[in-house]
């Protein structure tokens, strides 16, 4: 069930916030990848894993490591380019949470509890881990994905009835 990442409580429970990983903190937004890879193994242990990860989704937050994921990770699951710009991608975005793919993100329209100018948002959701993200331009691209895997699985069917609308060949000897 999503609920809107609107509040940052969960940032006092982060491995990242432990005082003895003060050091490490830096690590987030390096471009050395050791140190990168250092901050990703340290989320994959961190108890507010989800919560992190879906409050960077749903801000936008296209720089840094958020919840085990680094930007390009982020930039792809939400359809932007480096600068934050929708885009589309070769390809659709997997869960960022458990890596399911495509076929397995469901996107809903969900009331905003909040209300004021914007009363509903769309939302991913992952059928595999259950992770959930409001996201426009993820959610595009999952309905675009799905829209193109339909078109495909029916075009063999339309071209079978083509075929049996036209007239048989007639062989002369």
């Amino acid at each position: 069930m999503w609920k809107p990442a609107d509040n940052l409580n969960w940032q006092a429970d982060a491995t990242c916030a432990d005082p003895k990983n003060k050091e490490a903190v830096d690590w987030f937004f390096s471009k050395d990848f050791s140190e990168k890879y250092s901050a990703k193994n340290m989320c994959f242990t961190c108890p507010v894993r989800s919560q992190c990860l879906q409050w960077a989704l749903e801000h936008r937050q296209i720089w840094g490591i958020w919840g085990g994921r680094d930007e390009v990770d982020i930039r792809r699951t939400l359809s932007v380019s480096y600068n934050g710009e929708e885009t589309k991608r070769r390809r659709a975005p997997n869960c960022p949470y458990c890596t399911a793919r495509p076929s397995k993100l469901n996107v809903s329209i969900e009331q905003l509890p909040s209300g004021g100018r914007w009363t509903t948002a769309k939302v991913v959701t992952c059928s595999e881990c259950g992770f959930a993200w409001r996201s426009r331009t993820s959610a595009n691209a999952v309905e675009a994905y799905k829209l193109e895997k339909l078109e495909k699985a029916n075009k063999p069917k339309k071209e079978r009835k083509n075929a049996k609308k036209s007239p048989p060949v007639q062989l002369t000897e």
